[in-house]
């Protein structure tokens, strides 16, 4: 069994001045920096790679088309989108010492403008969950918590869960009166903001019932860094978006198919 796996051709050995951060909320601009939201390294654990700001120079970001290249996020704000920084750019911390997510890892590659980012395979594979388990926080809040959405705490059928992840917003889950109260939420049944740090899915690949496997969907190793997972009953498959180790994890041989 094999998923399909699609990867653009670049030249890799030519050099560029940038590279791109997936996904940023623009938060605010002003004659000489930009200020944005994004998914921060983490100095602790999963738990520390929270949504913070971050502030660069707007002479270290390119923000013209790039050919070939994702769009770049309009500079207003509100915009959210992909932010292409120079390499001083992405010294960009926090106050309190976090980097970018991706920072001094090999998923950062400096081919802006002048080619394409080395090729990074990405598969997209059906898979029949058996656990979709969320660790994270809720929107103004501090507490973590670890929800189970292929159970009673979460709602299905005529409320959809359509989890969109891109680094740069938070999930919206769909809880049920129960999910609510474990929360500490009043209200009963409702649509929360959670920031998550672990998005683990169990299960068996669609094409090959008789294997199982795991990921994390926010472990770039393994997943990338754009999901969007939707299904209207707990037994329905989900489709991932993973890189090869990631397809791998359950035991499925991706196929290769440059395009």
């Amino acid at each position: 069994m094999m998923a399909t796996a699609m990867a653009k051709t670049y030249d890799t050995d030519c050099d560029g001045t940038h590279a791109m951060v997936q996904q940023v909320t623009i938060v605010q601009i002003d004659a000489t920096t930009v200020t944005y939201s994004t998914r921060s390294a983490s100095t602790s654990g999963s738990d520390g790679a929270l949504l913070r700001t971050f502030v660069s120079p707007l002479s270290e970001v390119w923000s013209e088309q790039i050919p070939g290249a994702p769009a770049p996020v309009e500079m207003k704000p509100g915009a959210m989108g992909n932010l292409f920084l120079s390499k001083a750019g992405w010294e960009a911390t926090t106050s309190d010492g976090h980097p970018i997510y991706g920072t001094g890892t090999d998923l950062i590659v400096f081919k802006y403008p002048w080619c394409g980012a080395t090729p990074r395979i990405l598969s997209n594979l059906t898979v029949v969950p058996s656990s979709i388990v969320v660790r994270g926080h809720l929107a103004g809040r501090t507490e973590f918590f670890e929800l189970e959405l292929i159970g009673t705490e979460a709602a299905e059928a005529a409320e959809t869960q359509d989890l969109r992840w891109n680094g740069a917003a938070h999930l919206q889950l769909q809880l049920t009166s129960q999910g609510a109260a474990r929360l500490g939420l009043a209200g009963g049944a409702q649509a929360v903001q959670v920031w998550p740090t672990r998005m683990i899915v169990r299960g068996r690949p669609a094409a090959d019932l008789s294997v199982a496997g795991e990921v994390d969907l926010l472990d770039s190793e393994l997943a990338g860094q754009i999901q969007h997972v939707a299904f209207a009953r707990r037994d329905a498959p989900v489709t991932l978006t993973l890189t090869l180790d990631g397809v791998s994890a359950f035991h499925v041989e991706p196929q290769r198919r440059a395009s």
